[in-house]
């Protein structure tokens, strides 16, 4: 765990097997270490060994080049050298596990606790499938059956996984694969040390280090801050609010951690947030969404086949909407949802700090009906509609959640309100997001949207609206969320609040259902990975 100090083992990338990294390697299975300080002694003494071995087989790789970048594969053998592939990677499996014990007993030993097992390894490296928005990791469990067919030597292999039987290919140089055996589906693999940086956060696909343009936006910093803009507006409605002040502020560290990849955007609500939160129980069910972290605006991703993105919206608005309730209009709101470009935004007609504490809501719909219209869509069967709902508002209530207009009682500080941080990978903002002027009409002297959130320019004025697109809003690889509440009470109970509210509609999670929910939500082909079993266990 580099976070807190502690010492992880080296890349084994390229590591010579006749080099003294094998040496030192089976030395580690000799006698015991002895006792007391001594044995303190010895064992961290085998560690400098073992970090020292693994260090000089790197740097003496056969063919004298430099090892691979940090997001290539860390288990990359020696290039021109395909006789020896089995026995390379199975040394450097061994080697890292080999220091990675070491080094545990190291610690164990320094807390003068020796009653663990040296048999008790975590995977020392981590296994990634290149997907289409970047690299993703595979289970912790998952990386070590994969590590462990190697470590033996295997470099061709079959594995059962989430349900489905893969292929696994290790045997050419640069080429390592899975291949889904009933589709067909082959993807590129990859192994990395444990403490590599996530690719996906850093990095495009297959680069050697962070993208200059991810390096530019870090450098300008964090979006609502950029252009000198004014942070009066938070400091002003939030004043006397400490639980408020407190939300605002994680929002500005995650903005200042994810300004490098990520555009964002702020979304207020109230009344709705409900429905998003039944959304997100239902994804994590069903969809491995991260409900924990935030709720989810839409679920019903066939409603997205007809406007899937931006473009079309800003089209369909200008041919049907503009003259018809606008942003108002139900076509409309069935995909797109409204948004600021700064936590600090002033307006125009909503300020996120002066709206937070009551949110922004249209009452002009029953409640009621689109949360029972809601589990309907998401296949609860008919006759268990109305009980469920009444079940999800007691919850509601019972968590502190307002759930006024669904005919449940209202929170007890009467602050309604929540707040949406949306993350949206750069690449993406055109696809999902326009600007817009107050009820939708396009502004076009702020478009396209990614020249002013990729700018030094001051992002305070201005209204969005984004397509919330399930498809991309249930991948963390291309849309993050974090939410607020306004009310501490729930602020605080949500993530206990979404534990119940997934057990409450547990009977999606019959696999009589499952897949037919699933199949309906997602609009009639599910997603290569999916499973007929409980998502949350893969989330």
């Amino acid at each position: 765990d580099g976070a807190h100090g502690k010492r992880l083992p080296p890349s084994p990338a390229s590591i010579s097997t006749e080099g003294s990294a094998s040496t030192t390697a089976s030395s580690s299975s000799g006698p015991g270490l002895g006792s007391g300080s001594s044995r303190l002694s010895r064992c961290r003494a085998l560690a400098r060994a073992a970090d020292d071995a693994v260090r000089k087989g790197r740097n003496n790789a056969s063919d004298g080049t430099e090892t691979t970048d940090s997001h290539t594969d860390d288990l990359t053998w020696v290039p021109g050298d395909t006789t020896e592939v089995p026995r390379k990677i199975s040394a450097a499996i061994g080697a890292g596990r080999m220091v990675s014990r070491t080094i545990s007993r190291v610690e164990r030993l320094e807390e003068d606790d020796d009653s663990a097992s040296d048999s008790e390894e975590c995977c020392c490296h981590r296994v990634q499938c290149l997907f289409d928005y970047g690299w993703r990791d595979f289970a912790e469990a998952e990386a070590k059956q994969i590590c462990d067919q190697l470590a033996e030597g295997h470099t061709e292999f079959s594995m059962q996984l989430r349900g489905h039987e893969y292929r696994f290919d290790f045997s050419r140089p640069g080429e390592a694969s899975q291949t889904n055996k009933k589709s067909g589906k082959r993807r590129k693999l990859r192994i990395l040390d444990r403490d590599s940086p996530a690719a996906d956060e850093e990095n495009s696909p297959g680069s050697s280090g962070p993208a200059p343009e991810a390096a530019a936006q870090r450098e300008l910093g964090p979006q609502s801050k950029r252009g000198g803009a004014c942070q009066a507006a938070i400091g002003k409605y939030l004043e006397g609010n400490k639980h408020a002040q407190s939300c605002f502020d994680f929002f500005e560290k995650q903005e200042a951690k994810l300004c490098g990849e990520w555009a964002v955007f702020y979304h207020s609500y109230s009344f709705a947030a409900l429905i998003y939160e039944v959304h997100a129980a239902v994804a994590s069910v069903l969809f491995r969404f991260r409900s924990q972290y935030a709720s989810l605006p839409r679920i019903l991703v066939h409603e997205f086949h007809e406007i899937p993105d931006a473009a079309t919206l800003v089209q369909q608005f200008n041919d049907k909407f503009a003259e018809n309730k606008r942003d108002h209009n139900p076509g409309f709101r069935k995909v797109g949802i409204s948004a600021m470009t700064s936590l600090a935004s002033t307006g125009p007609e909503a300020c996120v700090a002066r709206v937070f504490v009551q949110g922004y809501s249209c009452k002009d719909l029953s409640f009621r009906t689109v949360l029972e219209n809601v589990l309907e869509a998401c296949y609860v069967p008919k006759a268990n509609v109305n009980r469920l709902a009444s079940r999800v508002i007691k919850l509601s209530e019972k968590h502190g959640l307002d759930v006024s207009q669904f005919g449940g009682k209202p929170c007890k500080s009467q602050k309604a309100g929540h707040l949406m941080q949306i993350f949206i990978k750069r690449s993406l903002v055109d696809q999902l997001v326009y600007a817009a002027e107050p009820y939708g009409p396009v502004d076009d002297a702020r478009m396209p949207v990614s020249r002013l959130v990729d700018s030094d320019e001051s992002c305070l004025r201005g209204q969005v609206r984004i397509v919330a697109n399930p498809k991309y809003f249930m991948q963390a690889n291309a849309v993050r969320m974090f939410v607020a509440s306004a009310d501490p009470t729930f602020h605080k109970n949500r993530s206990m609040f979404q534990r119940e509210l997934c057990d409450a509609i547990k009977e999606l999670a019959e696999p009589s259902l499952r897949e037919r929910a699933a199949t309906g939500i997602y609009g009639g082909t599910l997603p290569s990975w999916w499973t007929a079993e409980d998502q949350r266990n893969h989330v």
